[in-house]
């Protein structure tokens, strides 16, 4: 069987659980699930290098600039008030700089490649399913913004 096809029926049975959002997008529940376990340091997980929060990941990243325009359309319609994932820890606002200390709770810059917010996104433990595959630009940018100090 192709990978397509086991796709559809966990995408059929993730969407009667309610796990699946308006058009396919996804959204997770951050207060459920333990966080991943910390990356050992001689293998760093897959989808990138953990530099350890001093990497240089390229030009510097922000959280206004770079990273919250990744999360506000793929994340935000479930994680906000009233919403399907309204009843966790990561709710969006609409505005960066009051949204950026609840996102910074996910984040991990001892650790980047380890940080909650990139295990959630890539679909471990989202009941949404994979927002951001390890390793897709979008991925990237989250993780080297982390590695540069997660700034706002």
């Amino acid at each position: 069987m192709n990978s397509e096809a086991r796709f559809i029926p966990v995408l059929i049975a993730g969407a009667l659980a309610g796990g699946l959002a308006f058009g396919g997008a996804a959204c997770a529940d951050f207060s459920r699930g333990e966080p991943p376990p910390a990356p050992d340091a001689g293998n760093p997980p897959e989808g990138g290098t953990d530099t350890g929060g001093g990497g240089d990941g390229g030009a510097a990243l922000s959280f206004a600039t770079d990273v919250y325009q990744l999360l506000v359309p793929t994340c935000q319609m479930c994680h906000a008030p009233g919403q399907m994932a309204g009843d966790t820890q990561l709710l969006f606002t609409g505005t960066a700089a009051t949204d950026y200390p609840t996102v910074l709770m996910f984040v991990d810059t001892s650790a980047p490649a380890g940080s909650r917010l990139l295990s959630k996104m890539t679909g471990n433990g989202h009941q949404g399913g994979t927002v951001y595959a390890s390793g897709s630009p979008e991925y990237e940018t989250v993780l080297h913004w982390i590695q540069q100090g997660a700034s706002p």
